[in-house]
């Protein structure tokens, strides 16, 4: 009997899944409903088919029964907005003129959106907006500068979705709707159809020419896998229950092979063309075309995956690790040929019509029918028949993962409404400004922090929501560029989940790799830490991003950033030419600070000093080896 009702609730969950993803498929070309009446929808099918999923993982008969009151009162509560839309839009909302079960159904709203991102992705950030929430209730009683106005629970539950003009119903479940959810389908498509097995099929052959060849496979087949899908936790399961036994198999160390992959998944965030979902939010609120921040985010990705291959190449060479070439027998470059053009052309596809103005929306439902097409006419052609199993999974896990970011965005709107309403928009800034006396670097350092606390436990877009609402603005009056703070923000709120306590990218390596989590995900941090570096280099140096500058000075740029990674990966890894010793990391540690100055600040002279004190390091390597070699 248990297991009946199980099946017909997974049968249910199919269901939803498919309706959510045709939906929104079939809505990039015909605007079927309003744009607000859109939006209800999406959250409506995205709390019903996470809660259907939260079902399937329930032991308890209890446990089950509160899911489906949770899914019933989701459906009761979206449909009320539906039934009842133009009244509170243009009466009750505007008015105040609110009915009991006006204000029943603004509570079930939020409550609902929280619950279900609890069962998402655990509790931290469900607290955060419980307790933004809470500000906005009782904050009226506390004393001081934080003090807020008070405000009645009518006016609160109106601005919080019931007037559907903010709140819930505001820019990101939006950006969700129309953005968020159609690329992670894409993205959950394209590795159903064989991604990782072609991405690993390219990281071996650049791996096989290199000492460091299993890690340089890890780098080049998570930066094109988390290019397209832009999930840390599904890059690192994809791509590391192959790279990271390899790893350990021909010498690195456990918590290095996952420290490796954690680094290498966590840069996907920031790797164009797709990135992560956040990117679509920064491109929003940064009022810029997409296309814009997958160009800027192109020389600081290359140079943080530069940095990651490096770090596993040096590595290599100080525990003298060789390339097996038995370890590389699987790469066919006869499979490599076949399966370029079913990937390659659906991601080309979609840098064409993003450069050539088209909307997001467009692009992702034809690139997707691209690839559904080519993988299609190869199975057809193959007579693999058996592979066409793997796409309906696919469109259910897409939509499984995209209606978790959909109640999370959802969640979003309140908290930022709570920091409009409540002037906290306007304090906090403030704050930021007395504790930092007026100094950008002391201002960049503060939101630097709350960046990664909050991403220790939030998914990377709230972490860049909560503090773009009020660290951007801070940096923008200072006299920062817009769009390099937007970028300043989205690279720390990316790499968050490499930072410990909570490192949620290395949970999942040091699973595969059995390691220690924590030694894992401290050398994680280390491996990544160019990652933290970036963020400092663009504010000071925009021209570091493409577009952003003169090409020239991009260039040259490029070129010093080149440079300065090189020094780094040997400092932090103890080899160049050789094994180093303390003076001569000391000495290298000198050069990326000089170079990365010059790079934020300009001023020739540390840059001449930084390679003039690389050149002699270099050469004193040089004789040294020449000794060691005689």
């Amino acid at each position: 009997m248990e297991t009946a009702k199980n099946n017909v609730v997974r049968i249910l969950m199919v269901g939803v899944a498919l309706i959510m993803a045709l939906y929104h498929l079939v809505y990039t070309q015909w605007m079927l409903i309003g744009p607000i009446q859109h939006q209800n929808l999406h959250y409506m099918m995205a709390l019903v088919l996470v809660f259907l999923w939260a079902f399937t993982r329930q032991k308890s008969t209890f446990g089950k029964a509160v899911v489906v009151l949770l899914i019933a009162l989701s459906i009761y509560a979206t449909a009320y907005m539906f039934l009842n839309y133009s009244g509170l839009q243009e009466e009750r909302g505007p008015m105040l003129d609110l009915t009991g079960q006006d204000m029943f159904v603004g509570v079930l709203l939020v409550g609902l959106g929280i619950e279900a991102s609890r069962r998402s992705f655990g509790w931290v950030f469900p607290i955060v907006a419980m307790c933004f929430i809470a500000y906005a209730v009782f904050g009226h009683y506390l004393p001081g500068p934080l003090q807020s106005p008070n405000i009645g629970i009518d006016e609160l539950l109106v601005s919080y979705g019931l007037d559907l003009s903010g709140g819930i119903y505001g820019q990101v479940l939006g950006i969700s709707a129309n953005y968020i959810f159609l690329f992670v389908l894409f993205g959950s498509l394209l590795g159903a159809t064989g991604a990782a097995r072609f991405f690993n099929q390219v990281g071996m052959l650049t791996g096989s020419k290199l000492d460091g060849g299993p890690a340089i496979t890890a780098v080049v087949s998570s930066a094109l896998m988390g290019s397209v899908t832009g999930s840390v936790m599904a890059n690192v399961a994809a791509t590391g229950a192959f790279t990271i036994p390899l790893m350990k198999k021909v010498g690195y160390k456990s918590y290095q092979a996952g420290a490796i992959e954690a680094a290498a998944s966590s840069g996907g965030q920031i790797m164009p063309p797709v990135m992560g979902a956040t990117a679509f939010v920064m491109a929003e609120l940064a009022e810029v075309p997409y296309v814009t921040v997958m160009a800027a985010a192109l020389i600081p990705s290359l140079l943080y995956f530069l940095s990651v291959g490096l770090y596993a190449q040096f590595q290599a060479k100080r525990l003298g690790i060789r390339m097996d070439p038995s370890d590389i027998a699987a790469f066919s470059l006869r499979a490599f040929i076949h399966d370029a053009p079913i990937f390659v052309l659906p991601l080309l596809a979609i840098i064409a019509l993003l450069v050539m103005g088209y909307s997001p929306m467009f692009t992702i439902f034809w690139a997707m029918m691209l690839l559904l097409v080519l993988n299609i006419i190869d199975i057809v052609t193959s007579k693999k028949y058996d592979q066409l199993k793997n796409i309906l999974p696919a469109f259910i896990d897409g939509a499984v993962t995209g209606a978790k970011i959909g109640v999370t965005c959802a969640v979003l709107g309140p908290i930022m409404t709570t920091v409009t309403k409540t002037l906290l928009g306007i304090k906090i800034p403030q704050l930021i400004v007395m504790w930092s006396h007026g100094s950008i670097p002391i201002a960049l350092f503060i939101t630097m922090c709350v960046c990664l606390i909050l991403g220790m436990g939030v998914p990377t877009l709230a972490a860049y929501l909560l503090v773009s609402m009020v660290g951007i603005p801070v940096l923008v009056n200072m006299g920062v560029d817009p769009f390099a703070a937007h970028m300043f923000v989205f690279v720390f709120a990316c790499f968050s989940c490499l930072t410990p306590p909570i490192a949620l990218a290395a949970l999942p390596a040091a699973g595969i790799a059995e390691s220690s989590y924590m030694r894992t995900a401290l050398e994680a941090s280390m491996v990544g830490a160019v990652g933290f570096a970036i963020p400092y280099l663009v504010v000071g140096r925009p021209a570091l991003m493409l577009g952003q500058g003169p090409l020239a000075e991009t260039l040259i740029v490029s070129v010093v950033g080149v440079f300065t990674v090189i020094a780094f990966c040997m400092m932090i890894t103890g080899y160049g030419l050789r094994i180093l010793n303390v003076a001569e990391r000391w000495g290298l540690a000198v050069v990326v600070a000089l170079c990365g100055i010059w790079i934020a600040l300009g001023h020739i002279q540390f840059l001449i000093a930084g390679i003039a004190i690389f050149v002699a390091l270099t050469l004193i390597q040089l004789r040294g080896r020449k000794k060691a070699a005689a």
